[in-house]
């Protein structure tokens, strides 16, 4: 068959996988001329065999079967959630003779049965046909998978269990999600706003009459004026979508402290519930109990607009009155459980997603009385013919709430973050912020949206930015610390409020310690610190192989004068305490230094396992010393086998407890590396750098830990963090050549490291930019690299390349406006400027610099049809 444009050939197999065909015409589709296509595409999938049992079967040969039928029950859910498709058995992945054919009989009748006990009570039919066809005089059999696309108004697919282990890495074949067909690539659809939206739009072939899907009715109130743009809290997001697919999971708890943007997230979800009808629901409900909040724009509290409840009594009747239900009788003499019968009777006929924002604003008794009052309500509409309902709280405080069932909110991403700073300093008519200041202004804000608008604040009225990050922890930022703690700490009881104190005077300290400070029983100090985390006011983590720590968060620390004031008379002789416990634990430095050489001594006597126990008692002696910790952390690496996860947390230990030991660095990197803890390596060394010139260990751990990254990314098809991360690397090592000199060799391996990201920055770019609208990115990824010195011909022309293909669809507009020629005019002095670039070089391109220079002539050329561009 004569071969056709991809978009023909898209449009053709769209109609044909909705009218079911399952011809040898789809072998002439997908092979045109006898060979196949070089890429993969949203349609269609090439797979080299099919997964048969041999005649003898051993217990490693089943896993194999069943990690190949796992990886296409995957496939098939996800080519179902997006247009179906078809998967061609008998081609090969690469190769010069890609066209292999099969051998043997698939059940198909079994892996759909195998397929539908993954998915639960959303059925769906593959069908599956073996064709002969002629291949440049050779007759190949075929397999043929055909998977039906998803009706426009179905609940899309969702796993309902874990797949089968791979043997080959140990991985699953797919989790608990809803996976969809994206490009050449079946990944979970939540992680991203795009995937979401594709998931569930119309997705029907042009010719059909598209299928309208009307906005949900919603209560959603008015945007909040504060806000001006939603920016990152992808992770939240991904498992609110996730949570709302899942039919058997009808509720959940957004928690955090004050200023985080709990209700933002909320309202965001809520949106786009009502925009796409996601999890079957048909009505989004918003009901609010906040009556005044702290606006950092104005810097003041700032009545509600509007507050639809204040104890579970009227939100329920808010409820009924939102589902338009009428009662029959006179609902003044309801009992509460008359209520809850009645939501869920309406809640049979109208599935809903309920928004209760705010409930700690509640007296604590009706806060109690709400949560476990919504509960019962969302888990008695699971498991009817409808959907379930969905009932999404915030609160401060978890609720006693299951915590599978809580989504702990933390402060924005560094990414968001910074453009979040960007668009504070436009609505403060301030300049931006830049470079180190953002990462101390992330530092002293812990990320917090409220935190950092009220720092800038400060600047618009007059204030420099550093002084201002300084002043907000006194007196000037006690307002907005107010808002965000103050109602918590108000509802501490005094031995509560006591011990909070305590660990913000001792920093790190452990149970014992604070049993003995407070003199109290460790049983009463484990209680306490448990309903404290309730609050998000303490946190814990376990040290080294056994120890745990008790910490107050960074973004509390500037919150010890709320909590003095609160305990008035009674603070003061919690830090007369704590000076005591001081006194008494201040380290023998001469013992442990003497001790530390007998460790040392062990290994080179090659006593590994003796050193073990030695240092782990000396760290039971000194828990606070960081020297210490360092020593323990070396002894189990040299263990017989290492135990590096051990190692990792005391290594941990010593970097918090300000460890002197210079071998730290190259420990703490050592560990990561062998764990492979990526984002723990890059959230160390990204803001870290040496000084020696023949290496940087804090740069080569971060190009490692974005490597290891950038393949995770790759792996759930995450192709726009694959270009942030490979970006932040080329610019990092532009900064270290230009700030620094460093030796002849190394200068040159980081330069080989540069190109290598910078064209991982520039492949992962043109993966996740598709339409011509979008070609642009591409360009200006070239123009990017350019800067950073990188000039390879190659990525050059790929650039121009897609840069004539933008203004082509400009053109295709019915109206070019000023908008879209200040762009190509600006573009087009990116063009002057990068041939000026090359033709510095040591060795200028002279066919690069002449095409650079024609297609800047040809767009201005162009562009000048439509008014003056350049």
């Amino acid at each position: 068959m004569k071969e056709i444009s991809t978009s023909e050939l898209m449009i053709k197999l769209r109609v044909m996988v909705d009218d079911l065909v399952v011809t040898p015409e789809i072998i002439s589709l997908l092979l045109p001329n006898g060979k196949p296509y070089d890429a993969e595409k949203q349609l269609w999938d090439y797979k080299e065999k099919l997964p048969l049992l041999p005649p003898k079967v051993t217990d490693d040969d089943r896993k194999i079967y069943n990690a190949e039928i796992g990886d296409l029950i995957k496939d098939a859910v996800s080519f179902h959630n997006a247009y179906g498709g078809y998967i061609l058995f008998g081609v090969g992945d690469r190769g010069q003779s890609r066209i292999k054919g099969v051998v043997g009989q698939f059940d198909c009748a079994d892996f759909n049965k195998r397929l539908n006990a993954s998915i639960g009570d959303n059925p769906m039919e593959c069908d599956f046909r073996i064709l002969d066809a002629d291949i440049k005089g050779t007759t190949f059999s075929f397999g043929i998978l055909l998977i039906p696309r998803r009706a426009a108004k179905r609940i899309p697919i969702r796993f309902l269990k874990d797949g089968p282990i791979k043997p080959s890495n140990g991985q699953k074949c797919f989790n608990k999600e809803t996976y969809v067909r994206i490009r050449d690539e079946c990944r979970p659809a939540a992680n991203t706003s795009s995937d979401w939206a594709f998931l569930h739009s119309d997705r029907s072939p042009p010719q059909h009459a598209p299928v309208r899907r009307d906005r949900l009715p919603s209560s959603l109130p008015a945007r909040d004026p504060d806000l001006v743009e939603f920016l990152g809290r992808t992770e939240p997001l991904a498992r609110l979508r996730d949570w709302v697919a899942d039919p058997r999971s009808p509720i959940r708890l957004i928690t955090g402290i004050g200023g985080l943007g709990k209700t933002t997230l909320a309202y965001r979800f809520g949106e786009e519930v009502s925009e796409l009808g996601a999890g079957g629901v048909e009505q989004v409900i918003w009901l609010a109990a906040k009556v005044r909040t702290y606006s950092a724009l104005k810097g003041e509290m700032v009545a509600v607009g509007r507050v639809d409840f204040d104890n579970l009594a009227s939100l329920n009747r808010a409820i009924l009155a939102a589902l338009h239900y009428e009662f029959e009788t006179d609902e003044d003499n309801f009992e509460q459980e008359d209520f809850e019968e009645r939501i869920i009777e309406a809640l049979s006929v109208v599935p809903a997603l309920i928004i209760v924002d705010d409930i700690d604003s509640l007296d604590p008794s009706e806060q109690r009385k709400v949560v476990g009052s919504m509960n019962t309500i969302a888990l008695r509409t699971v498991g009817r013919e409808l959907p379930s309902s969905k009932i999404l709280m915030t609160s401060r405080i978890d609720q006693g709430v299951s915590q599978t069932a809580v989504l702990k909110l933390e402060g924005l991403e560094r990414a968001a973050f910074s453009d979040f700073l960007k668009n504070l300093a436009g609505a403060f008519l301030i300049p931006p912020v830049y470079g180190d200041v953002i990462e101390k202004l992330y530092d002293s804000s812990s990320g917090s949206p409220l935190f950092a608008a009220s720092i800038l604040r400060m600047v618009k009225l007059g204030e420099n930015i550093l002084h201002a990050m300084e002043t907000w922890k006194g007196q000037d930022g006690e307002d907005v610390r107010a808002f965000a703690f103050q109602r918590e700490i108000q509802r501490l009881s005094t031995s509560e409020a006591r011990l909070l104190l305590a660990v913000m005077l001792l920093g790190e300290t452990s149970v014992q310690d604070l049993a003995t400070v407070l003199d109290i029983t460790t049983t009463v100090v484990r209680d306490r610190i448990a309903q404290l985390q309730s609050y998000h006011l303490l946190a814990t983590a376990v040290r080294g192989s056994s120890n745990t720590s008790i910490y107050v968060p960074d973004d509390l620390l500037a919150v010890k004068q709320i909590l003095k004031n609160h305990l008035g008379s009674q603070a003061l002789s919690v830090e007369e305490a704590c000076a005591k416990a001081e006194e008494r634990s201040r380290n023998n430095t001469k013992s442990i230094g003497l001790a530390i050489r007998t460790i040392i001594g062990l290994w080179k006597e090659d006593r590994a396992g003796e050193a073990v126990i030695a240092a782990k008692k000396l760290q039971l002696q000194h828990p606070k010393n960081g020297d210490v910790a360092c020593i323990y952390g070396a002894a189990l690496l040299k263990a017989k086998p290492p135990q590096t996860r051990e190692a990792d947390m005391a290594f941990e230990d010593a970097r918090r407890l300000s460890c002197s030991r210079p071998e730290l660095s190259s420990y703490i990197i050592q560990t990561k590396i062998e764990l492979s803890e990526w984002q723990g390596l890059y959230l160390l060394t990204k803001s870290l750098s040496s000084n020696e010139a023949h290496r940087d260990i804090w740069l080569d751990a971060f190009m490692t830990a974005c490597a290891g990254l950038i393949s995770t990314a790759k792996v759930r098809g995450d192709w726009r963090r694959v270009a942030e991360l490979s970006l932040e690397v080329v610019e990092r090592i532009s900064q270290k050549i230009q700030r620094q000199t460093v030796t002849s060799t190394y200068f040159q391996a980081l330069l080989a490291r540069r190109f290598d990201f910078g064209r991982e920055y520039f492949e992962a770019t043109a993966r996740e930019t598709t339409s011509p609208g979008d070609q642009i990115e591409i360009f200006e990824a070239a123009v990017r690299l350019a800067d950073n010195e990188i000039l390879l011909s190659d990525l050059i022309k790929r650039g121009l390349r897609a840069l004539e293909i933008w203004w082509g669809s400009v053109e295709m507009r019915t109206t070019v406006d000023e908008t879209a020629r200040h762009i190509l005019s600006r573009q087009i002095k990116r063009l002057n400027a990068l041939e000026k670039q090359i033709s510095r070089v040591g060795k200028p391109n002279p066919d690069l610099i002449g095409l650079i220079a024609a297609t800047s002539h040809d767009l201005a050329f162009r562009g000048a049809r439509y008014g003056r561009v350049a």
